[in-house]
């Protein structure tokens, strides 16, 4: 009977096998146990769309839990973040209600939190956070353990909820010395946003870690180990090919696994390098509806203009030679430059230079309806655009 298909194609879920994060895994790890002092105590996970941020902080939150500590996630998506995470901290609370000593218990009196009872934030939502938090840290603290909080998806959070909550988090680790981690997640441009508030200084402050593509070994392991473990196996030639297609994305990597695998006929025995052909023709498909697309649609105008004159190159670009294209001044390239280089959409492999992060970007583009309109406004030609022919509609 065939077996069931190893890898997992969809944002955030685990991979079956974790490549490339063990340094960035093992250095929080060391700072959790170090505590409060270490400056990886608090720490952010930044990286672009489908790199695994949500992937490692699962697996943060699932070793803390190994060790004996308590829980606390939310994500930042919507609002009422506060909310979310007073109510998880309280449970705790609650299901440790006869353990409490009595000044804790005193503490929550005092800020009108009950024990027992559902968690009401009140008016005064960041005192009673803080309170909550600030209590349960205590009481972890005095039986020897500790907690960890997580919060996802940071750049859609709202800068008050976010402000509130790094004060409280501030007040319990950094300034009591509590043992409350805390590690949050997002896109690169938290940093052109939230950590460029000069109000949110606890998330300035917090330790940073980039999640970015695996390297050549870890993509092969991410590829290979999966099959191997089914008891298949993969030819030194269809591990090199799936390397190349999934050009060391996260997401893309579980794309081509996946579709290999259901391209093979018996895979739990032997995939071949036809299997991962078809596998990567298939990936190639879907990463682009389901990450390049909802990026472009995110793209104002003149952002999709900077992008169509780069696929008018085969490697990568030079901003002298976007900005001829567009008829347009360096500054004015270099705004989108950078605003493409936090959407994930482009790399920026040197001072003058960009490159589309994913390389399928520019076939993609290219395959546009409304591709050939928008290079004729740039007067891109036949004539002079580079390797290729233009698609007519």
């Amino acid at each position: 009977m065939r077996s069931a298909n190893p890898f997992a194609p969809t944002f955030g879920a685990l991979p079956p096998v974790l490549a490339g994060r063990a340094d960035v895994i093992g250095d929080i790890a060391a700072a959790w146990e170090t505590g409060p002092t270490h400056p990886g105590y608090t720490a952010l996970l930044l990286g672009r769309r489908g790199t695994g941020k949500t992937v490692v902080l699962e697996e943060l939150r699932a070793l803390a839990q190994r060790q004996g500590w308590l829980t606390v996630s939310a994500a930042a998506v919507t609002p009422g973040l506060l909310d979310r995470l007073g109510h998880a901290a309280a449970e705790h609370l609650n299901r440790a209600a006869e353990a409490l000593d009595a000044d804790l218990r005193g503490d929550l009196a005092a800020a009108g939190i009950g024990i027992g009872t559902a968690y009401d934030p009140g008016a005064d939502l960041a005192r009673r956070l803080a309170t909550v938090l600030s209590v349960l840290a205590e009481h972890l603290d005095r039986q020897g353990a500790g907690m960890a909080v997580t919060v996802d998806e940071l750049h859609a959070g709202q800068t008050d909820e976010l402000r509130t909550l790094g004060i409280a988090l501030q007040d319990v680790t950094r300034l009591a010395q509590l043992p409350m981690a805390f590690v949050g997640a997002g896109l690169p441009v938290l940093e052109d946003t939230l950590l460029s508030d000069e109000s949110v200084t606890f998330l300035q402050r917090c330790g940073r870690y980039e999640v970015g593509f695996l390297d050549h070994a870890a993509a092969r392991t991410a590829l290979a180990e999966p099959i191997r473990q089914r008891g298949g196996r993969m030819s030194p030639e269809a591990i090199d090919h799936a390397v190349e297609a999934a050009g060391g994305y996260p997401f893309m990597v579980q794309l081509v696994g996946f579709h290999t695998w259901e391209a093979a006929a018996e895979p739990d025995t032997a995939v071949a390098l036809a299997d991962v052909v078809e596998g990567a023709r298939a990936a190639q498909q879907h990463i682009g509806q389901l990450v390049i697309a909802p990026l472009w649609r995110d793209q104002p105008a003149a952002a999709r203009r900077f992008l169509i004159a780069m696929t008018h190159d085969d490697g990568e670009s030079q901003l002298t030679d976007i900005a001829r294209r567009m008829d347009v001044t360096s500054g004015y390239v270099s705004v989108y430059r950078a605003r493409l280089i936090k959407s994930g959409l482009v790399a920026d492999v040197g001072k003058r230079t960009v490159a589309f992060a994913l390389p399928s970007t520019r076939s993609w583009i290219r395959a546009l309806d409304e591709f050939s309109y928008i290079s004729e406004s740039l007067h891109l030609t036949e004539e002079r655009s580079v390797g290729f022919t233009l698609p007519h509609d």
